[in-house]
Formats: C-alpha cells, structure tokens, sequence
C-alpha cells in the first residue's frame, strides 16, 4: 500500500477489529457491561444505543474512529525510527485510551463519567491489543509505504 492515509486507516480499523473482539468477549462472559461502541453512540446520539440500528451505526462509527487513530499512529511513525514498533504502538494505544477516558470525564459525558474497575481493566486490556495489532500492521504495510 503506498498511501500513508489509507495504511492508517486500514490498519486502524484492523486494530479496532480486534480490539472490539477482546471487548465482546468481555461483555459476553459477564466480565464486563460497557461495550466500546457505546462511547461512539454517546457521541453521535447523546445516550446509549436502544436499537439494533443505533449499535450498528455506534459499532460502524467506533471503527471508523479507530481508522483515524490508525492515521495519526502512521504519520507518528514517519517521525521515528521502526524498530520498537510493538512498543510503540502499545504506548500509543494505552496513551489513547487514557486520553479518551481523560476527556469522557472533564466533560461529564453522560454514562461515561464514571467507570468500574472491571471495566477500566477491560478498557486498558483492549487499548494494548489495539496498539500492538495497529503497531504489528502497520509495520507489515509499512514495507511498501515510502511516504
């Protein structure tokens, strides 16, 4: 791929694939009750999903986020050297998150201000696999990006 722009994005997205997939399980097991794509409908429809089509559009949006995060890591990169990639994407996806929970609680976001711990666990447990499969597949997609 030799588009800096579209590796992000893919790679973004690929990264939000799996890190939805840790947050699924999560939710499905009992482990946790905040599903990622409900931050995504709390910022397009100021609540959380109530029907089948608002998930859809809070999963679709949640992924597109992730593909612009993906983005920013990319052209991040360029100003670095690749080796220490995983680190550097692990570093990036728990600054993420922190930074996303940071802002979610300064502007009392209604059903995000306050968190469990299981879910502050889940939430720091899914920004790592974000950031390691972003920093894994941008570094496979990087082999043919020149700029």
């Amino acid at each position: 791929m030799k588009d800096r722009v579209l590796a992000g994005l893919v790679g973004g997205i690929i990264a939000g694939i799996a890190m939805n997939i840790v947050d699924y399980i999560s939710y499905y097991i009992g482990f946790d009750r905040e599903r990622l794509y409900n931050w995504a409908a709390i910022a397009i429809f100021g609540k959380l999903p109530n029907t089948i089509g608002e998930v859809i559009s809070a999963q679709i949006s949640q992924l597109f986020f992730s593909g612009l995060l993906g983005i920013i890591f990319s052209y991040y990169l360029l100003k670095l050297t690749s080796s220490n990639y995983l680190l550097k994407g692990w570093i990036y996806g728990l600054t993420s998150w922190f930074f996303i929970y940071s802002v979610a609680i300064a502007f009392r976001l209604p059903s995000l201000e306050t968190h469990s711990l299981n879910s502050v666990v889940n939430h720091a447990f899914s920004a790592t696999i974000y950031g390691l499969v972003l920093g894994e597949t941008l570094h496979r997609i990087n082999k043919n990006v020149k700029s």
